[in-house]
């Protein structure tokens, strides 16, 4: 059972391990490290600033110490980067590898530090003996005791959520879990499905205390024309009083203002009145201006926009550093310093990208989003742990995890792009982001500030949703599809898949479901029987009723005698039960709740089944499709079916038919197959200039239709199936495999900067975008290359390994200052 920790802690048990730390910890620190040292698995939920990973990094050394292994699984790669780079220089007596998809190094270390869906690969092929090997060896029965996941709320994400509980349930059972989350509603839910099936414990260790309090505040500002337009001196007072000021909108107590928002609301229709429209760039800068004057910086100033973290940083042109600092002297040269670990230093240093951000640098100011190159956002990470920047402009992905000591988070606006639709941020992003402020140790207070010029204004009731409204819930986003029953079958299940989802945290959403639908059932069955015990007060016969229903029905599509002749018989009846009309509607009432009882227990049959039927519905596809066969009371795979197990990076099935389609992409050089796998990145091109089709060059366009044909085939297999296997039909990216070409045969860096200028140019495709584009390429060609492998098909392989000499040259690399 959970252990819910809220009460003080006043065991003295383990002192001395508390003692390891030169500061008092806090009670849901000390549970957690007794959960670890008593063998138990622990829940960590707090907000940012407040010390969670403090038990994870315990956990590194406990376990180091009695001579075992530990993973540390993060979100993103980025996280994962910087997490080794600060514990190798935290824990120099301990050895840490990093794999992250694109770095791979130090196998053996006691620490390794992965992504979750690394993790998830190994515990599916742990018992697989594979011609290949996997990107480090670790007998994870004997030798792993302990894995930590930073960031567990992801199981929340929408794409990758469900690898989080594939990775929990593949876990074996006698591994401790040390997870740390953000604050989340009903954490002791997640922690009850963790614990099942395991022995031990899941100690859940909650702090809704913010070591640094919060003060949530909007700000406005204006120009000299709405000074001009009015007359009345003492309005003017009354509006230079509030301009360039802090307004209340949230105390440090969690406590709305409503009154704050009432006042920001009045002078934005002041300002819509009089016509008064505010810059951006002015509002930036009087907000900075505001920020520095009051010992507010440094700050993180959130923008919903990559293209627009650049234009804001530009435009702030109020000085931010002291009058003496040594920044503007030095940030260049620390930045060249840096640089020269890589060994094509050079190629970045003459990027444009580079000496723009050297300029933003030397003002004190930082950006950071996902479309730059990684060793430039990777610059800016080291500027900011050298406290050299005073304003960071950043998208929402800085708010995972990274490590930013500021006093002050900005937000631009309040609405974003969901990848579906414009919406506004949830509660839970919202204080994700706001949660950056406030440096513990360093700060009372800190400070959230919404730049209120540059946004719409919310209803008060939706501003007061998004600052106050409660944690994220974890709903399980698990999927069951075609990798995960190939996946199974790998692993050496051979039937019953649907044991292994019955499992998932899926399962508790579906029994609460079929909860509900039962008590949906039980009220309609109470009535149904109350109708029924009235139908002895009927003063018409219950079969002259049923007669008349089934008349009125027909009478529509009657015609001439037949029609004439019912109508008759309805008369009579009417004639002769006075009754008969109202109690013909007490009778279709009746029937009514038995349709309604009827299409609820439909439903409560299929939630029933749904793991059931679904799972057997993927195998009916799979089977059809020859990558699973029937043996004995179970199945097992087909050679095709081995081929489509080793694929997850795209659509496995299609990915594995286009491989035997092409006999292995025989009659295609290493050039064609990169243009064709560059169809399967994810580059964002606006709607305007996005290619729908595929244009030139004829050998890779019929390839590209035939892909597009096989997503219809399979789209519509699953309609016809009725499968929910969570796989997006339809969205591949033609902005840049006609460029391809050029960027494989590029010599020397005047003619990859030809390409790239090229592509921004034509697509606004940025260098940091298109370098993603071509990782996701190399990762796509090594899983092939493994796929390929097993099945002997050298040829393949070779043109594979050739791939990353074509795309990884000039800056395109997956080099790591951190590493």
């Amino acid at each position: 059972m959970v252990r819910v920790c809220s009460s003080p802690y006043t065991s003295t048990a383990h002192s001395a391990d508390f003692e390891m730390f030169p500061f008092e910890l806090s009670d849901f620190q000390k549970y957690a490290i007794e959960a670890i040292v008593e063998g138990n698995n622990c829940l960590v939920t707090a907000h940012t600033g407040s010390g969670k990973t403090l038990p994870a990094e315990f956990a590194l050394q406990h376990f180091v110490e009695r001579g075992k292994k530990v993973v540390y699984t993060s979100p993103i790669k980025a996280l994962s980067n910087q997490k080794f780079y600060e514990f190798q220089n935290k824990y120099p007596h301990i050895s840490f590898g990093l794999f992250t998809g694109d770095i791979k190094t130090n196998p053996e270390a006691d620490v390794l530090i992965m992504t979750t869906e690394i993790l998830m690969n190994k515990l599916f092929l742990k018992d697989q003996q594979t011609k290949t090997q996997m990107d480090f060896e670790l007998d994870i029965d004997n030798d792993l005791a302990c894995v930590v996941f930073d960031e567990v709320h992801y199981i929340n994400d929408r794409d990758r959520g469900q690898n989080w509980e594939k990775t929990i349930l593949m876990l074996p059972k006698h591994i401790q879990m040390v997870m740390l989350s953000a604050t989340i509603d009903a954490p002791e839910n997640f922690a009850a499905w963790c614990e099942k099936g395991r022995s031990n414990e899941v100690y859940l260790c909650s702090t809704e205390h913010r070591i640094v309090p919060l003060g949530h505040y909007g700000f406005l500002t204006t120009n000299e024309s709405l000074y001009k337009s009015i007359k009345d001196e003492s309005q003017k007072k009354e509006i230079k009083k509030e301009m360039d000021k802090l307004i209340l909108l949230k105390d440090y107590k969690g406590v709305y203002n409503e009154v704050g928002y009432l006042k920001i609301n009045k002078y934005i229709k002041l300002l819509e009145e009089k016509k008064v429209f505010v810059k951006r760039m002015h509002a930036l800068n009087n907000l900075s201006l505001f920020l520095r004057n009051n010992k507010m910086l440094p700050a993180i100033i959130f923008v919903f926009s990559r293209k627009q973290v650049e234009q804001c940083a530009r435009e702030v042109t109020v000085p931010l550093l002291e009058d003496d600092s040594k920044v503007p002297y030095i940030v260049k040269k620390e930045c060249d310093q840096i640089m020269r670990k890589l060994p094509n230093h050079e190629e970045y240093m003459n990027l444009k990208e580079y000496t723009d951000l050297i300029k933003l640098l030397e003002k004190g100011i930082g950006i950071h989003h996902s479309g730059m190159l990684p060793v430039l956002r990777e610059i800016v990470e080291l500027m900011i742990s050298k406290k050299y920047i005073k304003m960071l402009f950043a998208t929402e992905s800085f708010a995972i995890g990274l490590d930013c000591p500021i006093k002050t988070a900005v937000f631009s606006g309040l609405t974003k792009f969901d990848g579906q639709q414009m919406r506004y941020v949830l509660p839970h992003e919202y204080t994700q982001m706001a949660g950056r402020a406030g440096r513990r140790g360093i700060d009372k207070i800190g400070y959230v500030v919404h730049c209120n010029n540059l946004f719409p204004l919310p209803s008060q009731t939706q501003y007061k949703q998004i600052m106050c409204g409660i944690p994220q819930k974890l709903v399980s986003k698990y999927k069951i599809g075609y990798n995960l029953i190939l996946s199974l079958l790998s692993s050496g299940k051979t039937r019953d898949f649907h044991t292994f989802s019955e499992n998932a945290m899926v399962y508790n959403d579906i029994d609460n479901s079929i909860k509900k639908q039962q008590n949906k059932i039980d009220e309609l069955r109470i009535k149904i029987e109350m109708k029924h015990k009235s139908v002895t007060m009927l003063q018409t016969p219950y079969d002259d009723c049923i007669n008349y229903i089934e008349l009125q029905k027909k009478l529509p599509n009657l015609k001439n005698k037949h029609r004439k002749q019912a109508e008759r018989t309805m008369k009579t009846l009417v004639d002769q039960y006075r009754k008969i009309l109202q109690d013909v509607e007490h009778v279709k009432e009746i029937d009514e709740l038995n349709k309604a009882e009827k299409m609820e227990m439909d439903s409560l049959q299929y939630l029933e089944s749904y793991i059931y039927e679904q799972s057997n519905r993927v195998c009916n596809v799979l089977e059809r499709r020859e990558y699973i066969e029937n043996i004995e009371g179970g199945y097992k795979l087909t050679e095709k079916g081995g081929l489509a197990s080793q694929i997850a990076e795209v659509h496995s099935l299609i990915m594995t038919e286009m491989l035997l389609s092409t006999n292995y992409f025989e009659a295609y050089s290493v050039e064609q197959i990169v243009e064709f796998l560059s169809i399967f990145t994810d580059v964002k091109v606006k709607s305007d200039i996005k290619a729908a089709t595929p244009l030139d060059k004829t050998e890779i366009k019929s390839l590209i239709f035939d892909v597009m044909r096989k997503n219809d085939v399979y789209s519509l297999l699953e309609s016809d199936e009725r499968l929910d296997t969570g796989i997006v039909y339809g969205s591949h990216n033609l902005d840049i495999y006609t460029y391809m070409e050029d960027w494989c045969n590029a010599t020397n860096e005047v003619q990859c900067k030809i390409v790239l200028k090229t592509m921004e140019e034509n697509k606004e495709i940025s260098t940091g975008e298109f370098s993603k584009a071509l990782l996701k390429i190399s990762t796509i060609a090594k899983e092939m290359y493994n796929a390929c492998y097993e099945k002997d098909e050298y040829d393949l392989c070779k043109k594979l390994l050739e791939v990353d000499g074509k795309i990884m040259k000039f800056i395109v690399t997956n080099q790591s200052l951190y590493v």
